[in-house]
């Protein structure tokens, strides 16, 4: 084919030769550049713009320079006299815009990066760069963005990006090329840590590519790379099931044109192929499909030539195996990781594989220091600590000496390893700061650039070697360094998260920082103020998908204003990061300064039309989430008990309106087995309960508590019932001298206190579908009849003049249309429960219409209650940092502002009578809370026979507790009748004693 494109281009010589056409020997001098062919190029200028010599001369040595890859200097001299032509023409202008690519691409290779930039910026302001040829300015404005990547600028690599891609597809529609700018534009949110507009990015390359690739293998191979690019991101955010998609996409697109891509290049299809085994890989490694993927590396490896030329090929295939074992260790199976690890040595050694040879044993240095094979581990980490490149900034040589430290540490060399962490930490700050600074006064602003897991984790595990030596030390400094440095991990964290929904390795880093955070907090013997800013700082990185989604909902936002909301909070992270810049460069520093400026009146701009609701709503956002807040809030009988669930411990943090108490509670594996097994007891009818309720009350609620308590609970604590929880001292449950109710978190709580009902909208819908399923059980569950869920539907909707829809008018369709018509919505019917996949749980109405988990994702029910009156409506699937995926959780994310939910299969007939005295209590113009416990409580009572918690304590409200009907009316009208009754007998007494006189 080669042979066949030069024929093409001696026969073009030739024709151009005769006609002297300047324009289409630019084109084909472009051509031969492309391929390196630079001397037939200077034999086609010499020949062809015999006309223009000055031109000629230009071009030729412009040809020459990259033939001979002259020095700088003469490089320096073309381009000078090209700017000393004070009429130069549009091939002028295309020539010198070359000469700086040419530039920059010597200075990004001999000198740095930040003069590359300098040099590339000087042409695109030149007046020629318009003139220049349209492919010469798209490449020009791609290699920009890619220059502003290697200078750590997403920002204006973002800028560039899109400006190449604009032109380019203003010249040339969708192609090839623009889907390759795409890809380039996703590269960069990547490092902008926006995974969701990479996302976007990545699949419009696809979507480009899947119209375009018919008959070009070339492009069947970028959309494999494509695709398998877009596999790694979705699966490094935790999105599997999107994953899986693009992994059948993956192999579809590789079987059905292998045969092509053979006949076309047998390296082109075994590249192709590498790619599919990469996506699939990586999703089954990612699931903990082990076998699965080990299967992909053996097949890729009867396919793989073990030979020196084909090092390349060797080294994709033993780091495709490395990944399966890297996903094993995250899975915590370490001795299984090292078993594989090993079986990659001889491999490596054999063909000298540098990275891989690296990486294999610094995993192999973590795996048994997990296992406490602390000799071993030492002996790995070694070898990788010589290997690692030591010249550059990177973050794998200050991970290897953390990780040495650790296993020293374990070995019990605490002195050895502090002094390794330390001089390691101090090292990393220099050579990014260019400044010593001692590991006592290192701060945020010294390594805020720095948010990224791999230093996220380093400043973690260094904290964590102080707390240590503080423990056996007591040296009140060791303790400070500590705190400090969990501080830096912990804003470190905030800049890392994206502020969308949390996944395992967020909760990783989330669960270390908070644990340390608190345990700091506690040897340290915080004051009131420190706690603040450390809690501060803990919930300000939780998890804030729910309570965006919610706040949004209850908002009634328009899709403007999120737009404009969404723009403001990116453009102030922009500002932030301009403000942050350091340069002595003046052009770098006015730059900076322009763009503060402007950043700053795009903010105001977009704030000025935001209405004032909206502005509201930019006074509250977790980023200034404030605990003194929360504590403002609460009344003299009220409390708050948040709990944490770390990697190994559970704290727990009692807040009252005058004090805040940390406790440790206790290992995280003993509490979480005592809760599975009391769960058991308690979800169906077992006598010997109350000795583990005894010993969770012990454990989890060892404060004093006051009548009101509101619990917030973290990952497994999120399937008990606290109300349950027998204390054998009192002899009483806690349900019985306490109100419980429930909430996310301590930022919604808030939320929920600063949008309390004002309205008292008292409409209510109740539906009791029916189910032609005769019953076998007293559960609702099954899809069979519910004897009593009509004759509750029916006395609660009569309590309240509501509506009932029940039978064939207990539809799906009926219950979305009323969504805005009713402020109270009382669901009695089934549910179903699928914990391997939430999307699938549903509410089962009329003629067995399911409304899904994730149907109510999607809508907005500007409801002040739901109460769903269905078994398993409050359970679901754990997902790490966000809490159980339930019905529940759905309703909130929904807008719903509170929710009654039950926590197992509850029983149809006592949750009949348990739900009609809730609402009865409501109606007197009780608190939610307060109107569940006394239903309950009054269930007891009645049914001495039924006190088991199976009975009465599947259900809980969350969210939003206050009253929905307001009785203060009531009370002044009591108050004016009992004014008036004291008056006319005052009178009646005064005429009866002038009477008597």
């Amino acid at each position: 084919m080669k042979k066949c494109f030069f024929l093409v281009l001696l026969y073009s010589i030739s024709f151009f030769s005769q006609h002297n056409d300047l324009k289409k020997t630019v084109k084909l001098s472009d051509s031969l550049e492309h391929v390196e062919d630079f001397t037939k190029a200077i034999q086609l200028w010499q020949n062809n713009v015999k006309g223009n010599p000055t031109l000629a001369t230009n071009y030729i040595k412009y040809f020459v320079y990259l033939k001979e890859k002259k020095s700088i200097l003469s490089l320096d001299k073309l381009q000078n006299n090209l700017l000393k032509s004070s009429k130069r023409d549009t091939f002028q202008s295309d020539l010198l815009i070359k000469t700086y690519v040419l530039y920059y691409n010597y200075l990004s290779e001999k000198e740095s990066w930040e003069k590359a930039l300098e040099k590339a910026l000087e042409g695109v302001e030149l007046k020629d760069f318009n003139l220049a040829s349209t492919k010469t300015r798209i490449e020009y404005l791609s290699n920009l963005g890619y220059i502003y990547r290697q200078c750590k600028n997403p920002y204006e690599a973002i800028s560039f990006y899109k400006k190449s891609l604009d032109l380019n597809m203003a010249t040339n529609g969708e192609n090839a090329n623009i889907a390759n700018d795409y890809n380039n534009l996703g590269d960069a949110y990547i490092e902008n840590y926006n995974p969701t507009k990479a996302n976007e990015c990545y699949k419009k390359a696809i979507s480009i590519l899947e119209k375009i690739t018919t008959n070009k293998p070339e492009d069947i191979d970028q959309l494999l790379i494509g695709y398998r690019n877009l596999i790694g991101n979705l699966l490094e955010y935790g999105a599997q099931d999107e994953a899986k998609k693009y992994v059948n996409k993956i192999n579809t697109l590789f079987f059905k044109n292998k045969k092509q891509l053979n006949i076309h290049s047998k390296e082109l299809c075994f590249h192709a192929r590498q790619m599919q085994i990469d996506g699939n890989v990586s999703f089954f490694a990612a699931t903990g499909n082990f076998e699965m993927a080990t299967k992909y590396c053996d097949s890729l490896k009867t396919e793989t030539s073990f030979k020196k030329e084909n090092i390349k090929e060797v080294e994709f295939l033993t780091m495709r195996y490395y990944d399966v074992a890297d996903f094993m260790y995250e899975f915590e199976e370490y001795a299984q990781t090292a078993e594989r690890l090993h079986q990659l040595e001889p491999i490596i050694n054999k063909f000298n594989l540098i990275v891989p040879k690296m990486l294999v044993n610094a995993k192999l240095g973590t795996s048994y220091e997990k296992l406490k094979e602390y000799k071993k581990a030492l002996h790995h980490i070694e070898i990788a600590e010589q290997i690692v490149d030591q010249q550059h900034f990177n973050s794998s040589k200050f991970s290897i000496q953390i990780i040495k430290a650790i296993i020293l540490g374990g070995m019990n060399k605490n002195q050895e390893a502090i002094a390794i962490s330390k001089n390691t930490l101090e090292q990393l700050v220099y050579e990014k700061t260019k400044t010593k600074i001692a590991i006592d006064q290192i701060k945020f602003e010294n390594v805020s650039e720095l948010a990224d897991a791999y230093f996220i984790n380093i400043f973690e595990k260094v904290a964590d070697l102080y707390v240590k030596k503080f423990k056996l030390s007591k040296q009140k400094k060791d303790i400070e360094i500590a705190e400090n440095l969990y501080q830096i991990a912990g804003k470190l964290f905030q800049e890392y998260y994206l502020k969308g929904e949390f996944n395992d390795y967020l909760s990783y880093y989330h669960q270390e920082i908070v644990e340390g955070i608190l345990e700091c907090t506690l040897l340290n013997q915080a004051s009131f103020q420190q706690k603040i800013k450390n809690i501060n700082l803990i919930e300000r990185n939780a998890s804030q998908h729910l309570l965006k989604e919610f706040d949004k909902k209850i908002k009634r936002r328009t899709s403007e204003n999120t737009t404009s909301v969404n723009q403001i909070n990116n453009l102030k992270i922009e500002l932030e990061f301009y403000k942050k810049q350091n340069t002595t460069v003046k052009r770098e520093r006015d730059f900076n300064s322009r763009k503060i400026i402007t950043l700053q009146k795009e903010i105001d701009k977009l704030s000025n039309k935001l209405s004032e609701t909206e502005k509201n709503y930019s006074k509250f956002n977790t980023a200034t989430f404030d605990v003194n807040k929360v504590i403002s809030r609460l009344k003299n009988e009220e409390q708050l008990l948040k709990y944490y669930v770390c990697s190994n411990v559970v704290y727990a943090i009692m807040f009252s309106n005058n004090s805040i108490e940390i406790k440790k509670i206790g290992d995280k594996k003993t509490i979480e087995n005592q809760v599975k097994k009391y769960s058991k007891e308690i979800h169906t009818i077992q006598t010997n309960f109350k000795k583990n309720s005894n010993t969770l009350y012990t454990l989890l609620m060892p404060f004093t508590f006051k009548k009101t308590i509101t619990i917030i609970p973290d990952s497994f604590l999120n399937y008990l019932p606290f109300e349950t929880l027998y204390n054998y001292k009192k002899e009483a449950y806690v349900i019985e001298n306490h109100l419980v109710s429930y909430n996310y978190s301590l930022p919604m709580w808030l939320l929920h206190q600063q949008n309390r009902q004002k309205n008292y909208n008292q409409s209510l819908a109740a539906f009791a579908p029916f189910y032609d399923k005769p019953s076998s059980n007293n559960k609702r569950s099954d899809f069979k009849e519910l004897k009593f869920t009509t004759v509750e539907s029916q006395q609660i909707a009569n309590l309240f003049g509501g509506t009932l829809f029940t039978k064939e008018k207990a539809t799906k369709d009926n219950f979305i249309k009323e969504i805005e018509n009713f402020d109270i919505f009382h669901l009695s019917m089934h549910s179903q429960l699928f914990e391997d996949d939430f999307n699938k749980s549903c509410l089962v109405f009329s003629n067995e219409e399911k409304l899904y988990f994730s149907d109510l994702y999607g809508m907005h029910i500007p409801a002040s209650m739901v109460v769903l009156s269905a078994c398993d409506t409050g359970s679901g699937t754990l997902k790490n940092g966000e809490g159980i995926m339930s019905m529940s959780r759905a309703l909130t994310y929904a807008g719903v502002k509170s929710a009654v939910v039950s926590l197992w299969q509850v029983p149809d007939k006592e949750t009949s009578e348990i739900m009609i005295s809730f609402y009865e209590n409501l109606k007197k113009g009780q608190a939610k809370d307060q109107a569940l416990a006394n239903a309950k409580n009054t269930f007891i009572k009645n049914n001495p026979m039924k006190n088991h918690p199976f009975y009465w304590a599947g259900f809980i409200v969350n969210g939003d507790v206050s009253p929905i009907v307001n009785n203060s009316y009531n009370w002044i009208i009591y108050i004016s009748i009992g004014i008036l009754l004291v008056a006319l007998l005052f009178i009646f007494r005064k005429k009866l004693l002038q009477f008597r006189k």
